[in-house]
């Protein structure tokens, strides 16, 4: 029997999973209309795409986008934009479970479950190994020339999703990946990504978390909106916004935008709970700090740009004055 265009596609990625990549594409300055034509498709079809696309016009999209931003990293950028809004099954069952307090670790149970549900990828599985937790992902196309950017989209998007669904940083211990390491290979990008050392040429694609991260309760969702900015919610919020932008070192101004209201509003409503912006961005550092040390194997330097500062020796002054100890010596002591 001939497909015709009613027909399912049997290797499918659902229209909910493109949006990633689109969001990441105009993000980094692309042109839809540019896009569409690469593609071969109209410019309605980018706006609302069919409910399902055959995987090989997934990886099309994919290897356009990335050539068309002449950025071999799109990956690991469509990663960063996955979340619980980006799906509709996935998604709905994710928000259950969010609801009824579950650990992460029963969220990524989950989301394995469902997996085929919303591609046809790849698919994964867990292992054990002593108190830490190997997630790997097996794509189905290993050979394809679109890999890579499939396989950092995956578990970029893995950790970016365990970070909305947590409202914490995730530390990482290791990331691994069949591909070997690429030509343009940029540190900093996958740091960004990841949050961790990455090994390239590796048996597996795979994430290691220490099993005590995956025990982290979830987060009770909130809506961000100065409706519901009262003094009982604000800190949360600005330390959920915090969380997920350190890196960039987001400023009071910056973090009142988000929220949809003025600086000084902002401050009052922080004052009001007998805190401030200061005090919280270095509440929520100190714990991130506290978590890469114990559970990451990155250097006291990566922790200190992941942490937002510009100097790793500002790095350890804060911390020794928060805390008594230097980092290298807080790490230390973790390992007796």
């Amino acid at each position: 029997m001939t497909s015709t265009a009613t027909d399912a596609p049997s290797s499918f990625v659902i229209a909910a999973y493109i949006q990633p990549v689109l969001d990441a594409f105009l993000h980094r300055g692309g042109r839809l209309s540019a896009l569409a034509d690469a593609l071969g498709v109209s410019d309605l079809w980018m706006l609302k795409p069919p409910q399902k696309i055959a995987t090989e016009q997934y990886f099309s999209l994919l290897r356009h986008c990335s050539k068309l931003l002449q950025d071999e990293h799109m990956g690991i950028r469509i990663g960063e934009y996955v979340g619980l809004a980006n799906f509709d099954v996935l998604g709905q069952a994710l928000a259950n479970t969010q609801s009824k307090a579950l650990t992460l670790a029963q969220a990524l149970q989950q989301v394995m479950v469902l997996e085929r549900l919303v591609h046809r990828l790849g698919d994964s599985r867990i292992e054990v190994e002593g108190q830490n937790i190997r997630l790997i992902w097996r794509a189905q196309y290993q050979q394809d020339k679109a890999v890579r950017l499939v396989v950092e989209s995956v578990l970029a998007g893995i950790i970016h999703l365990a970070q909305e669904l947590t409202g914490r940083s995730i530390p990482v211990r290791e990331v691994s990946f069949i591909h070997d390491k690429p030509s343009d290979y940029q540190g900093s990008i996958y740091q960004q990504g990841f949050r961790a050392d990455c090994q390239f040429g590796q048996k597996t694609n795979s994430i290691v978390i220490a099993a005590e991260v995956l025990a982290w309760p979830l987060r009770q969702t909130e809506k961000r909106s100065s409706q519901v900015a009262t003094t009982e919610s604000i800190v949360g919020l600005v330390k959920q916004l915090l969380e997920e932008n350190m890196m960039n070192n987001p400023k009071l101004a910056q973090v009142a935008a988000m929220l949809g209201i003025g600086e000084r509003s902002l401050q009052r409503k922080l004052k009001n709970t007998g805190t401030n912006f200061q005090q919280v961005l270095a509440d929520v550092r100190l714990q991130q700090a506290y978590s890469y040390l114990q559970y990451s194997n990155l250097s006291i330097l990566h922790i200190s740009q992941l942490l937002g500062f510009k100097e790793q020796s500002s790095f350890n002054h804060f911390f020794l004055e928060a805390t008594g100890s230097s980092p290298r010596s807080y790490k230390a002591k973790l390992l007796f």
